[in-house]
């Protein structure tokens, strides 16, 4: 069926300082808003280290619906 709104994004960005990593969750941020306002979503920020529990645990800021 064209036009379902089935997808989903996820995105690994390592290499960051952390004022880059706070840019970048901010623009993010306002594209979820723009593009999806009622879909829910998870972002989190953290060192490359920590990414396997960055994805899996709640050190997570949720983008829920306003």
């Amino acid at each position: 069926m064209a036009g379902t709104k089935d997808n989903a994004i996820v995105a690994v960005i390592g290499d960051l300082t952390n004022e880059q990593a706070a840019q970048m969750t901010k623009e993010i941020m306002k594209a979820k808003r723009k593009y999806a306002p009622n879909g829910r979503g998870t972002i989190a920020c953290g060192k490359k280290s920590d990414v396997g529990g960055l994805l899996q645990s709640g050190k997570t800021k949720q983008l829920e619906r306003k």
